[in-house]
């Protein structure tokens, strides 16, 4: 509920306003996981609903603000070399093979940046605690949910435990949305909260180390306790050793030929047909083959269906030298700013960034739309709850004294921003 002051003048339009953004608002953080675990395209359609009603209440509220956001926001250092990656990406439409698949590939990639830039412009500058309650509120929520159906198709039949393959897109979801839930609980010093939280969670995960989500959990845990240990020299090494790694990822099968006799068959025949492509095709590596071509080359018969579905080979075979060196320096600069949040979000953003990294590395939904909507939608949440922390103290104002009265004044205690 909103309260008013009494003596303000009414206003319906800022009260639609705020209205339209608490629904927003509602839809990326409380309904998309919830939804998701029973429909597979709940992502691609609440994430555009979400951000179209936080831009519609941005424009009603303060109709310059929405522009001059987004205008900062596009022509910053990483704004513009995400922007330079997707035009890259959307130009190797024109040496793809597979243009037509390439097309609708690339216009997802295109769709899903410009709602982030999009949504993260329409956010006020301080959002209300109110609102970003129903971050923690919807993971909550969905994590205990996603136990209960899935302990549901545990105790049916085997023909009928096929029926839960459904919930597994929203199980992920719910993972990487749990970092933006627990960096706010921990910024507003709920820690009982958070470890329930976490602990539904972490059943949660445990319970997908098929698909690589256990590993990616843990991985982004453990960068999650280097930062809150030491944020400034952990945010520094996590931050070149991702960028590092999709830098020079041509290289890995050549380092790692060596030991592949110790890795599954299935791995060290991967290794071995990235270094014949490396070796064979060196001039693509500049180029890359355009868009969607891993994809519909294995599918096709083009590739070998030992080909690596993974972030590393992907990026470097569709995009070449010029995507990989743009989506590393991406991925440097967006650490390197996750890492200067306030609080606990610093530690929250540089795991959230860590998951997202480790599953595509694993070779998890890539460029898949639903995964890029969620990508977006956990992005937002974390720019909510940076500008819905504690930003100012009161000053200490001095207080009267009565004659003979030689206390102290004391000094206030913070205040919220946004109230």
């Amino acid at each position: 509920m909103i309260r008013r002051n009494a003596n303000a003048p009414l206003d319906p339009a800022a009260d639609a306003a705020l209205l339209l953004r608490r629904i927003g608002f509602a839809t990326l953080a409380l309904a998309l996981p919830i939804a998701s675990l029973v429909s597979r395209r709940a992502a691609v359609v609440l994430a555009p609903i979400g951000v179209a009603l936080l831009i519609i209440s941005s424009l009603i509220e303060e109709r310059g603000r929405f522009g001059t956001n987004l205008k900062g926001a596009l022509l910053s250092r990483a704004g513009l070399i995400l922007v330079g990656l997707v035009c890259w990406a959307v130009l190797s439409l024109v040496w793809s093979p597979y243009t037509l698949s390439a097309s609708e590939k690339a216009s997802n990639l295109v769709f899903a940046v410009a709602l982030g830039f999009c949504g993260a412009a329409a956010l006020p500058e301080r959002m209300r605690a109110a609102n970003l309650n129903l971050v923690a509120l919807g993971t909550g929520l969905a994590a205990l949910f996603a136990l209960a159906l899935m302990l549901a198709g545990a105790t049916r039949t085997a023909s009928a435990a096929s029926d839960t393959a459904s919930v597994e897109r929203g199980v992920s979801i719910v993972l990487i949305m749990s970092w933006p839930a627990l960096a706010w609980l921990l910024s507003r010093a709920r820690g009982l909260s958070a470890l329930g939280l976490a602990l539904a969670v972490g059943l949660l995960a445990m319970t997908r180390f098929e698909d690589g989500e256990a590993v990616a959990m843990i991985c982004g845990a453990a960068a999650f306790g280097a930062v809150s240990a030491s944020r400034d020299v952990a945010v520094r090494i996590i931050a070149a050793f991702v960028a590092g790694l999709l830098m020079l990822a041509p290289l890995l099968p050549f380092l790692l030929m060596p030991v592949a006799s110790r890795f599954p068959d299935d791995v060290s025949q991967s290794l071995g047909i990235w270094a014949d492509i490396v070796s064979s095709e060196p001039v693509q590596l500049i180029t890359g083959h355009g868009l969607d071509t891993v994809l519909r080359g294995r599918t096709t018969g083009g590739l070998p269906q030992e080909t690596p579905a993974m972030l590393l080979f992907e990026t470097w075979y569709e995009l070449g030298l010029v995507g990989a060196a743009a989506a590393s320096a991406c991925l440097y600069f967006a650490i390197r700013a996750a890492g200067r949040m306030p609080g606990p979000l610093a530690a929250g953003g540089v795991a959230a960034y860590v998951t997202a990294f480790a599953l595509a590395v694993l070779g998890f939904a890539t460029f898949q739309t639903w995964w890029l909507m969620t990508l977006t939608a956990v992005v937002l949440l974390f720019v909510a709850i940076a500008r819905g922390q504690y930003r100012t103290e009161r000053p200490i104002a001095p207080l009267a004294q009565a004659p003979g009265n030689s206390s102290r004044p004391k000094a206030a205690g913070p205040t919220p921003a946004g109230r």
